[in-house]
């Protein structure tokens, strides 16, 4: 369940992330014997379902790992869990960074307006880069796409005070790059993948309107 990896300690800071005890083995095991403990719960999950594959690992010595491909998103993170108040928590090792775009230059430009260019390559194979443009804290801000050449329009003429970059697929916001003077800019930024947050034996994924459901695989054992 490998694409081109976006790994999450690039994009999933499960730092208390909680997975509630609620598949059906799980309920079986908990029907037949009242208390669940941490020793049962050890072992391989398989969370895949209609196109989406995920599979989460809880090891015996509390370290944990976790995979989602779903579309054109791809995410993993390792870490550590502990099992509290009937839920386990997962917290990922390295601690995340949510990913940015960062300036690498900004010159004028004789042609005017704004054009950008992205060092590492386009985001989305085959999509257009979104700009959302600011103007003032009342005014609502337009989203535009950036053009083949680099142009990002301003409708209406109407100068913006700063532009924000939408990171495709996961619900992030990044910081305004303020857009200074008159004159034109060529700007040259960078993309940052580090890592987003969320990820939680059912894990809600609201922010990709997910629920997985991860089922034991194997003999659910794991060292």
């Amino acid at each position: 369940m490998r694409k081109e990896a976006t790994n999450v300690d690039r994009y999933i800071s499960c730092a208390a992330a909680i997975l509630t005890l609620a598949c059906s083995s799980l309920a079986a095991a908990q029907a037949a014997a009242p208390t669940i403990t941490r020793a049962m719960l050890v072992g391989m999950y398989d969370g895949g379902q209609m196109e989406v594959g995920a599979q989460l690992v809880l090891k015996a010595d509390g370290h944990f790992g976790y995979e989602l491909a779903y579309g054109a998103l791809d995410e993993s993170a390792t870490g550590t869990w502990e099992f509290k108040d009937g839920a386990v928590f997962l917290t990922t090792v390295p601690a995340v960074v949510p990913p940015r775009f960062v300036v690498e230059s900004d010159k004028p430009d004789p042609r005017g307006g704004l054009w950008l260019k992205l060092s590492n390559g386009p985001l989305m194979e085959g999509a257009n880069q979104r700009v959302y443009l600011i103007y003032g804290p009342k005014d609502q801000p337009d989203m535009v796409e950036v053009a083949e050449d680099g142009h990002v329009p301003f409708p209406g003429d109407r100068r913006p005070t700063a532009f924000l970059l939408e990171i495709p697929v996961y619900p992030v916001q990044g910081q305004p790059i303020p857009l200074t003077g008159t004159g034109g800019h060529l700007i040259t930024v960078r993309f940052e993948a580090n890592g987003i947050e969320d990820g939680v034996l059912v894990m809600p994924r609201r922010d990709l309107e997910l629920i997985l459901h991860f089922r034991p695989q194997g003999s659910h054992t794991a060292k």
